[in-house]
């Protein structure tokens, strides 16, 4: 039986790829499993294969999830192809070509794209488990690079990145944070502050009545 060997690397760092051996007659949700082992991620997420041109432009999609399947019809009647079950499509039903590419583009929200090339075929080996990892080069990126973080510290752009919901914080905490840009400010506090600028101003009235302006501040005073 056939042993297709393919490279994988980032799609933004091809210095960082592994070598991945198998079968032609194993199916694509192997091939996603062995390379989320490879790169070390958690395969919590969706993923879909994409099968590639040679300028890496996506073509046929072949998902993980069953609900991510579309209704054939409406698909026909877009003229596309309707979506793979990655557990029901062999390998071998997409190797068009000696040097056959594909799209792999795990986690919709982060958007973790690697790039796949058949590099060769191999002989079958009986005392190898495929798929198989048979060559690693680089270090794997974190898959949560961003994720452990204070909940002090959020930003409007991991919040739209959809790293709130992982994270389970009350929306009134966050919005508190991401209004100031900083640690949330007690209403007994601001009372309790615009009191005492009450009172400076009014020392400083009763000593000149000058260098203050309307606003409380010092009209001299610039950074």
């Amino acid at each position: 039986m056939a042993i297709y060997r393919f490279k994988v690397f980032l799609e933004d760092n091809e210095d960082v790829f592994r070598d991945i051996d198998i079968k032609a007659a194993q199916n694509f949700e192997q091939f996603h499993t062995i390379i989320q082992e490879a790169f070390k991620f958690d395969s919590k997420h969706a993923s879909a294969f994409f099968v590639s041109d040679d300028y890496w432009r996506k073509g046929q999609e072949i998902t993980l999830r069953k609900e991510d399947l579309p209704l054939e019809e409406e698909e026909i009647r877009k003229n596309v192809d309707p979506k793979k079950l990655m557990s029901e499509t062999k390998i071998a039903k997409f190797i068009e070509q000696p040097h056959q590419r594909f799209v792999y583009v795990f986690d919709p929200i982060v958007q973790w794209t690697f790039l796949l090339e058949m590099i060769k075929i191999v002989e079958d080996n009986p005392k190898i488990t495929y798929p198989s990892i048979v060559k690693s080069y680089g270090t794997a990126p974190k898959q949560y690079k961003q994720v452990n973080v204070a909940k002090e510290e959020l930003s409007p752009d991991m919040a739209m990145a959809g790293l709130l919901d992982d994270l389970n914080v009350e929306d009134e905490e966050v919005y508190k944070t991401l209004d100031t840009g900083e640690e949330a400010v007690e209403e007994d506090d601001i009372n309790s502050l615009e009191g005492e600028e009450g009172e400076e101003e009014s020392e400083d009235d009763s000593e000149d009545g000058e260098g203050s302006s309307d606003y409380g501040f010092d009209a001299e005073t610039e950074d």
